[in-house]
């Protein structure tokens, strides 16, 4: 799953000489919570809802009102934002972007072909997307986890028990993630006949220890 997969192709973004009114309005016009900055068509920052709320006179202050839109109007985008952006091409896969989002603690990556022109934008909401689709979470089904040797053809072993029981495979994930060495764990989300179901856990637990399962209908 590549990030050009799930970015957004349409970007809103913003002039750096606009004004801080301007970027403001841009966001409550569009429902977003950031714009990429260009000068000249090149990305030179990136400006979220709260850095324009930080920048913008505070609600106790003493100005009146056309001196609060006085000073807004000369406040400009490319004094508030933050330059020189971490951004992402979009071959890069959605894994990677994920963890970059996280570590940094961002919530939107600008999207930059090989000569760092904007061509999109993904959020932490296009990730929240990926992980429901990579899931099949909004399919109706039963969800299985199993702690299985960390072995050639143990996924393999655990599909063709489940097998004979006629079952519709929706998603296989494994991860080493919380469990010992030289074990991992396998979630396999599958839809089966109801009077099949338990006779699927059950085969799982004769054979495989910490089984547990839930059903999404």
């Amino acid at each position: 799953m590549l990030v050009k997969e799930w970015m957004s192709e349409k970007v809103i973004s913003i002039d750096a000489s606009e004004t801080l009114s301007e970027a403001i309005n841009t966001l409550k016009r569009n429902k977003i919570r950031r714009l990429p900055v260009l000068d000249k068509e090149k990305l030179v920052g990136i400006v979220s809802d709260r850095d324009l709320k930080e920048a913008a006179p505070s609600k106790a202050t003493s100005l009146d009102i056309w001196e609060v839109h006085y000073l807004m109007s000369k406040i400009k985008v490319k004094d508030v934002m933050t330059p020189r952006p971490l951004t992402i091409g979009a071959d890069t896969t959605i894994e990677k972007a994920a963890i970059l989002m996280h570590d940094k603690k961002i919530g939107g990556l600008p999207v930059v072909d090989d000569s760092g022109v904007l061509i999109g934008m993904l959020t932490e909401q296009d990730i929240f997307e990926a992980l429901i689709s990579i899931t099949g979470a909004r399919i109706a089904g039963t969800r299985v986890s199993v702690i299985v040797p960390d072995e050639p053809g143990s996924i393999k072993n655990v599909c063709e028990g489940m097998r004979k029981y006629d079952f519709k495979c929706i998603s296989i994930l494994t991860t080493h993630e919380g469990v010992e060495a030289g074990k991992r764990k396998v979630i396999i989300r599958f839809q089966a006949e109801e009077n099949k179901i338990n006779e699927i856990i059950s085969e799982l637990k004769t054979k495989y220890a910490n089984v547990n399962f839930t059903n999404d209908f």
